[in-house]
C-alpha cells in the first residue's frame, strides 16, 4: 500500500513538462521551491493554489500600503461592543 507521501512524490515525478514549468513559475511567484508548494498543488490543484498565492500577494500589498485595520484595533472594538452589551444586559 502506497503512503500519501509516496503517492505525492510519484505524482510530482509524473508531471508533464508544461505542468512542471507551471509549478516552477507558481513556486517562484510564491517565493518557494517547487517541492515546497507541490503539496498544495497536489491537494487543491493548480488553479486554486494560484488563486491563493495571488490573494496572499494582494493582501500583503494592502497591509504594506496601510489599507487594512490592525488586529489590535479590531479586537479592542470587539471587546468594547461585547462589554457594552453586557452592561446593557445588567442594567435592563
Amino acid at each position: 500500500m502506497n503512503s500519501r507521501a509516496q503517492r505525492m512524490s510519484e505524482a510530482l515525478e509524473a508531471l508533464s513538462t508544461d505542468d512542471r514549468d507551471r509549478l516552477e513559475r507558481l513556486a517562484a511567484l510564491a517565493g518557494m521551491r517547487a517541492e515546497e508548494i507541490w503539496p498544495d498543488v497536489w491537494r487543491y490543484g493548480f488553479d486554486d493554489t494560484e488563486e491563493s498565492v495571488q490573494a496572499t500577494i494582494e493582501a500583503d500589498a494592502d497591509i504594506a500600503a496601510g489599507r487594512t485595520i490592525p488586529n489590535k484595533k479590531v479586537m479592542a472594538d470587539m471587546w468594547r461592543i461585547v462589554n457594552s452589551g453586557q452592561q446593557k444586559k445588567k442594567a435592563g
